[in-house]
């Protein structure tokens, strides 16, 4: 008789990524509208692949440092600093496998059991998932679509307790796309000041944005609070590459070296090598992505109030957020008919929070052509 494995409890009753069990079914069908997955459609630029390429031809095909490539590293320095006008430097920085991994890091390194993580309602999934992962306890603050989904620096002082150890902000948002303002950023890092916990940033979409501008913590964190996570995967449509980067103080970046060596060994050096011609490259690849983005968001908008559907204009990254509710059924429960009856796989609402659990997320990285077409479809859905 065969037994059954058993899995730790904690890990059994995490609930999978509504986005990876829209994509699962997406990838098994044919002719599928894809609006779910948050991954550019643009190829790589060319001298991004050219430069991971010659760099195995030229024998980068072994270990490397636990933190990155050293001209990596700098690069990245060189990055932050002109970016947010902070003094960085290389031994601020750790590349990791991704940006995933920068979280994942994170995590591993602030989070012990019992204590309490600040997580946006609605946001990214994998911020509760690695949480529960490691028995920490989620605690959420909300961002309203009566209030544009902007946080409210008196509720979330309204959730800290003396187990508090950490506050995760996304801005530009994923799923909302919205952008917390410079007045909140300040706000919230005097509170991490007064009531000792960190601040995780996630700012892999700081580089696209459409309306106003992205304000980074580390301008306002006076005593190495901030953990700064970023990337290249979005804005240089190099999802697959697996390159991630953490800006943070040098004892956190020593100690996050560490953590590559337990979770992943090292890093790709091809892969890091592509990443250093991204940031050290021309930009114009960002530039024309980002119009496009722009274009898409403006397109999109139109088509949903031509339809008269009830939704949310991003301000960044390159998602939109649709209100479903009047189909009657919740967001997951639209997902998984949207896909089935219409062929159009979008992200289910309830995956990233209770108060989007009646609404959808589209992707704007996806062309004119299949907006159009699957837009149409979602409001033959609602009729």
């Amino acid at each position: 008789m065969k037994q059954n494995i058993r899995i730790v409890p904690h890990i059994a009753a995490m609930e999978r990524s509504g986005i990876r069990e829209i994509m699962g079914l997406a990838l098994e069908k044919k002719s599928v509208i894809r609006l779910e997955v948050g991954e550019p459609d643009f190829d790589t630029p060319p001298h991004i692949v050219d430069a991971a390429c010659a760099a195995l031809k030229h024998g980068s095909t072994r270990y490397i440092n636990n933190t990155g490539l050293s001209p990596l590293r700098d690069a990245v320095a060189g990055f932050f600093q002109s970016s947010t006008g902070v003094a960085t430097s290389a031994d601020n920085i750790v590349v990791t496998h991704g940006a995933i991994m920068s979280l994942a890091t994170a995590w591993h390194l602030l989070v012990d059991a019992g204590d309490e993580v600040l997580i946006p309602d609605p946001g990214w999934p994998n911020y509760t998932m690695l949480t529960r992962l490691l028995r920490g306890t989620p605690r959420h603050y909300h961002l309203r679509a009566e209030a544009q989904f902007q946080p409210d620096l008196a509720e979330i002082k309204g959730l800290i307790t003396p187990r508090t150890k950490m506050m995760v902000l996304c801005s530009p948002s994923n799923p909302t796309g919205q952008i917390v303002t410079k007045q909140f950023v300040e706000g919230i890092m005097r509170l991490a000041r007064e009531h000792d916990f960190y601040v995780v940033s996630d700012e892999i979409y700081s580089k696209i944005v459409f309306d106003g501008e992205h304000t980074s913590v580390l301008p306002y964190d006076s005593d190495n609070r901030a953990i700064v996570i970023h990337g290249v995967s979005k804005t240089y449509a190099m999802t697959g590459f697996r390159v991630g980067f953490t800006r943070a103080a040098p004892d956190y970046v020593v100690q996050a070296a560490k953590m590559q060596e337990v979770l992943v060994s090292c890093g790709v050096a091809a892969a890091q090598a592509g990443a250093l011609a991204a940031l050290e490259g021309p930009q114009s690849c960002v530039t024309e992505m980002l119009a496009a983005y722009r274009q898409r968001r403006d397109f999109a908008c139109d088509e949903l109030r031509r339809h008269g559907m009830t939704f949310w204009r991003p301000q960044g990254a390159f998602y939109l957020m649709i209100d479903v509710s009047e189909a009657g059924v919740d967001g997951r429960e639209f997902a998984l008919r949207l896909i089935n009856e219409q062929n159009v796989s979008v992200a289910p609402g309830p995956t990233f929070g209770c108060l989007s659990k009646n609404f959808i997320r589209i992707s704007l990285a996806s062309s004119r052509e299949n907006l159009k077409q699957g837009i149409e479809r979602i409001a033959a859905m609602l009729t």
